[in-house]
This record gives C-alpha cells, structure tokens and sequence, in this order.
C-alpha cells in the first residue's frame, strides 16, 4: 500500500529517548514515577532563602501553582510564547518551569513535532508539572546554574520569576545562553521596583518581597546590562507595574558568543 501521502506519524508522548537526546554525554538520570527525568538523583540543594524552601514543599507547590495563575492573566505569562516567536516543530526549554503552567502553553506552541522542555530543582513543583503536561513535554529535574542540557539543543529558553533567586543570576544567564542555538530566543522575566509615581505606592511591598524571599531585586535595565555583556543582541526590555520582561537574541554564531564571553560585548538593539 502506498503510504507516501499519508501524514507523518507522530509520537504520543514525549519519550525518554527524545529527552536523552537533548542531554550532555556525562549526565546521569534516573526516572521517576512522578513523571520527571532526575539528573540529580541523591544530590540535595539547600534552598538559599525562604522562597526556595517553600517551593521545594508539596504545600508550597501546590499555593505557588494557584498564584501563578493568577499571575499569568494580570502580569502576561500566557503570551511568553509569542514574545518567544515560537514555531512548529521548535525545541524550547523553560528553566524554574515549577508546576508546569507557562510550558504547557510552550507546548502547545511548538505543537505535536516539536518538544518543550521543563527544568526545575524542585520534585514537588515537578510532580504538580507533570500532572498536567502534554504530549510533546518532557520535565527535567535539574539546577539552573548546571543545567543537563548539551549546548545550542533548543530553539529558544525563558525563565520566569526566577533568576531573582538563584544566588548567582549571571551564572543561570550564561547556562541558558549556552543551550540555545546562534541566533536563537531568550525570555526573562523577573519582578522589577517600579518607576515613576508607582513607585511611592509598590516599592515598599517589593522591598519586603525582597527581604521575605531572599530575592534579588532588579532595577529596569539590570538584566538587559547583563545580557548585553554576555554577548547576546537585539535586546528589548518592557515593564509593566513590578514585572520587568526582557527578550533578546543569543550571539548568530559560536564565533561570536566565544568573542563576547572573552569580554567583547556585542551590541544592544531595540527590537526582535
């Protein structure tokens, strides 16, 4: 029988050996019945501050999952796939992706041929995430600063809230940057102390968030400084209330991301 015009069949689920695929050679993991892939199996990571304690609770996980929700419709998480001007077909990866709620729209985005990819240290936010995952997404446990992924495997990364968190932002900056192929998306959203007259209204609250949390707080162009200097371009930065998003581009070729990290910065530009 002539099957040539026939769609293409298509995988039903996210297997391990599409994640394998994506993984260093040296990276060990251990499956869970929960649903995630461990590459940290046995390794603990003391939480360096309240937030991160709470998040690695089923309780926590389970109140930052609603909020995030919440979140999403007021601050704009559900279009961080089209600031990500994802295709079908694309490889994506969400680092932080807690309970799952902006990768599954990643999925969704990237539809039945492509893969969205979601990272996080927490189990209990992992379990949540894998409770609702699709077809094409595959959840990784693993640390932001280190993450198990060979270089330049996707099309595009994002982090949302939460870069504020890791002890050493740059160092998570430099592991997405590395994963994503030349030329490809980058998203980072973080809470920012507002500018202007909100700020006399909202800047305490987010000092206290700061504080409570162990956050790092973010003036307006902290991130797009620190993306600039490690060689990404076509950097453009928005903020709405206390939410900063800043989108840019990785260097167009491992030639020139080598030349940034070597201390030449590539240019800054306002679009994407």
């Amino acid at each position: 029988m002539d099957r040539s015009s026939e769609p293409e069949e298509i995988s039903t689920r996210a297997s391990v050996e599409r994640l394998e695929q994506l993984l260093r050679p040296e990276v060990t993991w251990v499956p869970t019945s929960s649903g995630y892939l461990d590459t940290m199996a046995g390794e603990t990571v003391p939480p360096p501050g309240r937030a991160q304690a709470a998040w690695q609770s089923s309780l926590g996980a389970a109140m930052y999952q609603r909020a995030q929700r919440v979140m999403a419709s007021v601050q704009g998480f559900g279009v961080v796939s089209d600031l990500l001007q994802l295709r079908p077909g694309q490889t994506v990866v969400d680092v932080g992706c807690g309970p799952g709620n902006v990768t599954t729209g990643l999925a969704d985005a990237v539809g039945p041929h492509g893969l969205a990819v979601g990272v996080d240290l927490s189990a209990p936010m992992l379990t949540r995430a894998a409770q609702q995952a699709r077809p094409n997404m595959g959840l990784l446990r693993g640390n932001a600063t280190n993450l198990p992924l060979r270089d330049h495997c996707a099309d595009a990364v994002c982090a949302t809230l939460v870069i504020m968190l890791v002890p050493e932002p740059v160092d998570a900056l430099r592991e997405m940057i590395r994963i994503v192929a030349p030329g490809g998306r980058l998203l980072v959203m973080v809470p920012a102390r507002p500018v202007g007259s909100g700020n006399a209204v909202t800047g305490p609250i987010m000092d206290r968030f700061v504080r409570f949390a162990g956050a790092r707080p973010f003036t307006p162009d902290g991130l797009s400084l620190l993306l600039d200097r490690l060689g990404c371009d076509h950097i453009h930065s928005h903020q709405q209330c206390n939410m900063l998003t800043v989108r840019a581009r990785t260097a167009a070729s491992v030639r020139d991301s080598k030349s940034s990290s070597s201390g030449k910065s590539s240019s800054s530009g306002k679009s994407s």
